[in-house]
């Protein structure tokens, strides 16, 4: 019986020690929470992070997928549950702030910037500038359906609108601000019919031309895979969503080193570069890590 108690005891002792210890990383540094939502760019982000601050530093990273949405990745940024993330400037519009605080702005620079003060003060975080890609709403055509009729921007779009189909997703139909009945009204055109639908079936409607024009956004794989082009916003109708990685200030302050490799993230991204990363991992079914892996090695940026 005592054998017994002993062996328990020790066991018990062994659980501590293992939960205590996971705050540090093997080589002594931190262990840091990233937290990501259910989009496929924030989660190569995530890698990205993990990769380059455990390659320039003793750090590690964990990362946590599948986080419902943005606002809850605030949360627990705000909680300290989450230490990085990857986040999107045009959410400052979206209901987190009085109207009197925001000013609406279809100009990236000044949504990024509302987006940086408000959210840095209200959670106690360091809101970076633009990894350098975005993921917004746009109209896309079919390359050859463009090239036929010489469209490049979404008023020569107008030229043959009374012709057009576009197929989107049901929620772009409804919307206020950035929605279709907003589009006309800047645009001054509307489409021959506008269908909503799931997103997966609008791609696949437009890859077998039972629609001309879709509502894509801007790192959408299916851009590459079905060849078609993205539409200039050239009255800049869509509010812009820039992504930025965004961390509390509390480790940046603690370990200026973590603050270095994140800097280092800054502008090192492009739409089309992320749109191949996102193709790679939702449609050849290659792991988060190796493409992310893979880019940094390219890039230059992986030691």
């Amino acid at each position: 019986m005592r054998k017994v108690m002993v062996a328990s005891m020790l066991t018990a002792l062994l659980m501590i020690v293992t939960a205590c210890g996971g705050s540090s990383s093997a080589d002594g540094g931190e262990v840091f929470e990233y937290g990501a939502q259910k989009n496929t760019d924030p989660k190569i982000m995530g890698q990205i992070v993990k990769l380059l601050i455990e390659d320039q530093t003793d750090h590690e990273v964990n990362i946590t997928e599948d986080i419902p949405a943005s606002p809850q990745v605030m949360s627990a940024i705000d909680k300290e549950d989450f230490d990085f993330a990857t986040l999107y400037s045009g959410e400052v519009y979206n209901n987190h702030f009085d109207e009197d605080q925001v000013e609406y702005s279809t100009d990236p620079q000044k949504t990024l910037e509302q987006a940086q003060n408000l959210f840095g003060e209200k959670y106690d975080m360091k809101w970076y500038d633009s990894i350098g890609f975005s993921n917004q709403y746009s109209i896309a055509i079919k390359q050859a359906f463009a090239d036929e009729h010489g469209i490049q921007t979404m008023s020569d779009l107008g030229q043959v609108a009374d012709q057009v189909t576009i197929g989107t997703d049901n929620s772009w139909i409804e919307r206020d601000n950035d929605g279709y009945e907003g589009y006309k009204e800047v645009y001054g055109y509307e489409f021959a019919d506008a269908r909503g639908m799931d997103v997966a079936l609008m791609y696949a409607a437009i890859a077998s031309d039972d629609v001309d024009a879709v509502t894509a956004y801007t790192v959408d794989p299916q851009i590459i895979e079905y060849d078609l082009t993205i539409l200039e916003d050239d009255q800049n109708f869509f509010p812009p969503y820039d992504a930025s990685l965004v961390a509390r200030n509390a480790v940046l302050d603690e370990y200026p080193d973590v603050g270095e490799v994140l800097d280092s993230i800054v502008g090192s991204i492009s739409t089309e570069e992320m749109t191949e990363l996102i193709r790679l991992v939702d449609m050849e079914e290659q792991s988060t890590e190796d493409v992310a892996r893979e880019f940094l090695e390219e890039k230059g940026m992986l030691e």
